[in-house]
């Protein structure tokens, strides 16, 4: 007969609780090594529930792919970025989601990808003006923050933002914030709305003016009608069920941006953080692919990435290593038998992204920096490597990162040595996405 997954006992906190505590403080660490003593499901638990850790490829491939029908609905963290995006695409589930995932879809398809891909060139070489400026090193992460703050705003609306993008990069800032104090201290979730404290007025505060920002601009374009754009908020307004003959309303396009914003800039800044470093720590990688740059001459003005192959790879093996994305949650709608294990209906799982790039069961030497994995011949299969998520819900915006990403090394490395600072603090914080916890500092020194 099926049984329960086992419940992780040890380590526990006098105060706070179970397994759930230590695995939020240091997941990084406790998952993998829970995952060796219990196998390919155990359980922790905590004051606010339990939730199932799901640590074997196969496993995990039946909850996001091939039995996702049993696990439409996101897990409990979620309702966390629910509070900081809405209704989106990242947070919704079943129905709805499926409805708002078919209107969104023809935004992200190649067509719209040419289209911005000048427009993302321009802002990385913009960009790169600045780092030509420093001298003794700089945290490039507020830096990569405000640029994919800007492209996706870009993206998104045309020039339509431009006089807000600051005041734009302050309420998303705040509103990070907020939701990584309540990550950290779920019991806030549990608060009634009516409690207010500096920091949750500070909150609200943002929350109101990004959302009024927004709403007057779908108003605005509501009025004026999709003709002489073409952006995303254009395609968005455009859609159109074939089904039922709906488009989105307000609210629902509000939420939407409000993901695209939030979801579209954090993952792709902290991965190109991640990238920059380990490229200064792999020097002679990073000789290879500026050699490759080298040789592909104006393929970025012609709007050709064919020609950096290995600077794509690296990019991989990047969010191998620092999978911004580091954990998916699902939540069980039908009972449902992993493995040996029963899984009932409103059971929470967890599947950690980053334990399945990082396991010595699947890879050769994991912490290595090893672009030539993804070579064609020894690329590794998506049940152990999917940075973006797998099955009906992955990224939509794979490939607008992708592309943005290999434009930024391309305009960066093109210019600029990257060099690390000796003796700066790295460590990565998982959190709403896997982010270096103090910053990332590196030297930028123009190629001669």
């Amino acid at each position: 007969m099926p049984s329960i997954p086992p419940i992780v006992t040890q380590p526990s906190h006098w105060l706070m609780g179970g397994a759930a505590y230590y695995a939020q403080r240091a997941p990084l660490k406790w998952i993998p090594t829970w995952a060796k003593e219990y196998g390919d499901i155990y359980t922790i638990t905590s004051r606010l529930g339990s939730a199932h850790i799901v640590t074997n490829p196969e496993l995990a491939r039946q909850v996001l792919v091939e039995k996702y029908r049993h696990y439409l609905e996101k897990g409990r963290a979620y309702a966390v970025l629910r509070v900081l995006m809405g209704n989106g695409l990242v947070t919704s589930s079943g129905e709805f989601w499926r409805g708002q995932r078919k209107l969104t879809q023809p935004a992200f398809h190649r067509r719209r990808l040419d289209a911005i891909f000048s427009m993302m060139v321009d802002r990385a070489r913009a960009y790169s003006d600045r780092l030509a400026e420093t001298r003794d090193g700089i945290d490039v992460a507020p830096l990569f923050s405000q640029l994919t703050l800007e492209i996706i705003s870009r993206a998104m609306f045309s020039t339509d933002v431009e006089s807000d993008a600051a005041h734009v990069g302050s309420y998303i800032a705040t509103l990070n914030e907020g939701a990584l104090k309540t990550l950290r201290h779920p019991w806030r979730l549990l608060l009634p709305r009516k409690i207010s404290t500096p920091f949750t007025r500070h909150e609200f505060a943002a929350r109101t003016s990004l959302n009024r920002m927004v709403n007057l601009i779908i108003a605005r374009r509501r009025a004026e009608g999709a003709e002489g754009h073409d952006d995303l908020l254009a395609m968005f307004l455009s859609a159109c069920d074939e089904e039922t003959g709906r488009g989105m309303t307000d609210l629902q396009l509000r939420d939407e941006v409000m993901t695209m914003f939030v979801a579209g800039h954090e993952t792709t800044a902290n991965a190109m953080c991640w990238l920059l470093h380990l490229l200064s720590k792999n020097p002679e990688i990073t000789q290879q692919i500026q050699s490759e740059i080298d040789a592909a001459g104006d393929a970025l003005d012609r709007g050709d990435l064919s020609a950096f192959s290995l600077t794509r790879r690296a990019i991989e093996e990047s969010l191998r290593i620092y999978p911004t994305i580091w954990s998916v949650g699902r939540r069980c709608v039908q009972d449902d038998q992993l493995g040996d294990y029963e899984i009932k209906t409103g059971s929470n799982l967890i599947i950690p992204i980053f334990h399945f790039h990082w396991s010595e069961k699947w890879w050769d030497d994991p912490e290595k920096f090893d672009p030539d994995r993804f070579l064609p011949e020894n690329r590794p299969g998506p049940e152990i490597y999917f940075p973006f998520g797998a099955g009906p819900r992955t990224c939509i915006g794979n490939q607008f990162a992708m592309q943005e990403l290999v434009i930024m090394t391309v305009v960066f490395l093109k210019r600029f040595e990257v060099l690390p600072v000796p003796e700066f603090q790295i460590e990565p914080d998982p959190l709403i996405t896997l982010r270096p916890k103090y910053g990332m500092n590196l030297k930028f020194r123009e190629r001669t």
